[in-house]
C-alpha cells in the first residue's frame, strides 16, 4: 500500500472519531482568522517510511532540490570516503578524506533524477521558551538521490538509517541529530513485536552527555518502530544485550519502546511528517501541556501569521496525550510556509512556551543527494 493511500485511510478513520475541543478561552490573546478545522485522534499512527536497520555510513555529498546549476556560476562538490555494502545490508566506510573542489558550473538539460529511496527520518529541534530544554522530535520526509544500485542490497529501513546518520551537520536549519556518524546497525532481527538491533561498538559511547544519550535512543527507537507491527527494540552489541550505554552507563538489557524515554523529550513533538493528502496537511504528534491544550500557527515566508487555532490533545497536565489537526492546503505555500506548535503561558496568557517550527518543504520532501 502506498504512503499516500495509508494517509488517506488514516485520515478518514481519525476524522470520524475526532472530538471537538472545548471553547477557546475568551481572555486568550489568540486571533483566529478562520474557524477551527477538523481534528482527529492519531491513535492509529500511520507507519511512515520504514525505520532504521543496517548500515549508516553512506556519505551525503550535497543537499539539493534537484535544480540545474546556473550557467557561469560555480559548483562546490564535497567528496567523502567511499562506502561498500554487503548483501546482508551492512555498510562500512573504506577509503577517502573529505575534499572540496570548485569548478565552473554548466547548464544541463537532463531531467530530474528519481530518488533511490524516499522515507521518513527523525531529527530534533530545541523548543523555544522551554523550561525543560528537552529536544522535540520532528519526522521529515526525505528523498535520497543516489548512484544506481547503491541501495539494491539494503532493505528499506537500512536506507533510512544511511540517509539519517550520514547527514552529519548537513540538516535543515534549526534541526540536529544526536546519532554519531560512526554508529551503525550491524544486523536486524524481528522476534514478534520486538526488533533486535545489533549495533556497532561505537553505539556504546552514546550521543554526548546524558540528554544526548536519551535523544539518540529516541531517534533510533522512533525510526525502528515505524511499522505498527513492531513496538519494542532490544539493543545488542556483538550479539549481547547492552549493559552499559552512554555517559551514565545506562542499562539496556530489556526491550525499550517509544514511551520508555518520552519524559526526556520536549512537551510538544511530531510523530508524522507534514504531508499533503486530499487538500490538507495532517499535523500529528504527542504532547503533555497544561490541560491538554496547545496552539497551531501557520507562518508565511515573511514571518506573518496567516492562521491560528487551538488544538486539543487527548491528555495533558502531567499525562502524555496524542493530538492531530488538519491544515487546509490553501493556507500553505510549500517551500515558504512553516507550521508552529506551542502553548500559551498559563501564567500570563501571552508567552509562547515549548514552541517548535517545522517547514513545509517543496513537494513535501527534503531532497538529499549522495554519491
Amino acid at each position: 500500500m502506498s504512503y499516500e493511500k495509508k494517509m488517506k485511510d488514516l485520515l478518514g478513520r481519525l476524522v470520524a472519531m475526532s472530538p471537538e475541543p472545548p471553547p477557546y478561552p475568551e481572555e486568550s490573546p489568540m486571533a483566529t482568522s478562520e474557524p477551527s478545522r477538523k481534528r482527529f485522534h492519531p491513535a492509529l499512527v500511520f507507519a511512515g517510511a520504514a525505520a532504521l536497520v543496517a548500515a549508516l555510513a553512506v556519505p551525503v555529498v550535497l543537499l539539493t532540490r534537484d535544480q540545474p546549476p546556473v550557467a557561469g556560476g560555480t559548483t562546490t562538490t564535497t567528496t567523502v570516503g567511499s562506502t561498500s555494502t554487503s548483501a546482508s545490508g551492512t555498510s562500512s566506510t573504506t577509503t577517502g578524506q573529505s575534499t572540496t573542489t570548485t569548478t565552473p558550473s554548466t547548464t544541463t538539460t537532463a531531467g530530474p533524477v528519481a530518488p533511490a529511496w524516499q522515507g521518513t527520518i527523525f531529527l530534533y529541534q530545541t523548543p523555544e521558551n522551554s523550561f525543560l530544554s528537552n529536544p522535540a522530535l520532528v519526522p521529515i520526509e526525505v528523498a535520497v538521490v543516489a548512484p544506481p544500485g547503491i541501495y539494491e542490497d539494503l532493505p528499506a529501513p537500512a536506507v533510512s538509517v544511511a540517509a539519517l546518520v550520514s547527514l552529519g551537520e548537513i540538516v535543515p536549519e534549526s534541526f540536529s541529530s544526536a546519532i554519531p556518524a560512526d554508529v551503525s546497525v550491524e544486523s536486524l532481527t524481528i522476534d514478534g513485536s520486538v526488533v533486535i538491533a545489533d549495533m556497532s561498538e561505537s553505539f556504546l559511547a552514546g550521543g554526548g552527555g546524558l540528554l544526548g544519550d536519551f535523544t539518540m535512543l529516541n531517534q533510533i527507537i522512533y525510526m525502528l518502530t515505524g511499522d505498527p507491527s513492531v513496538s519494542d527494540v532490544l539493543f545488542t552489541v556483538n550479539g549481547e544485550p547492552v549493559e552499559e550505554f552512554g555517559s551514565e552507563g545506562l542499562v539496556l538489557t530489556d526491550p525499550v519502546n517509544r514511551d520508555t524515554f518520552i519524559d526526556e523529550l520536549g512537551l510538544i513533538f511530531l510523530t508524522e511528517p507534514l504531508i499533503e493528502v486530499d487538500g490538507a496537511y495532517a499535523v500529528v504528534g504527542r504532547s503533555n501541556t497544561f490541560e491538554a491544550m496547545l496552539t497551531l500557527r501557520v507562518i508565511d515566508g515573511a514571518g506573518n501569521t496567516v492562521h491560528e487555532e487551538p488544538v486539543q490533545a487527548t491528555s495533558g497536565s502531567g499525562i502524555w496525550g496524542d493530538f492531530g489537526v488538519q491544515v487546509a492546503s490553501d493556507l500553505v505555500t510549500p517551500g515558504e510556509t512553516s507550521i508552529q506548535l506551542f502553548e500559551y503561558s498559563a501564567e500570563d496568557g501571552t508567552t509562547l512556551n515549548n514552541l517548535i517550527t517545522v517547514p513545509v518543504f517543496e513537494d513535501d520532501v527534503w531532497r538529499v543527494t549522495i554519491g
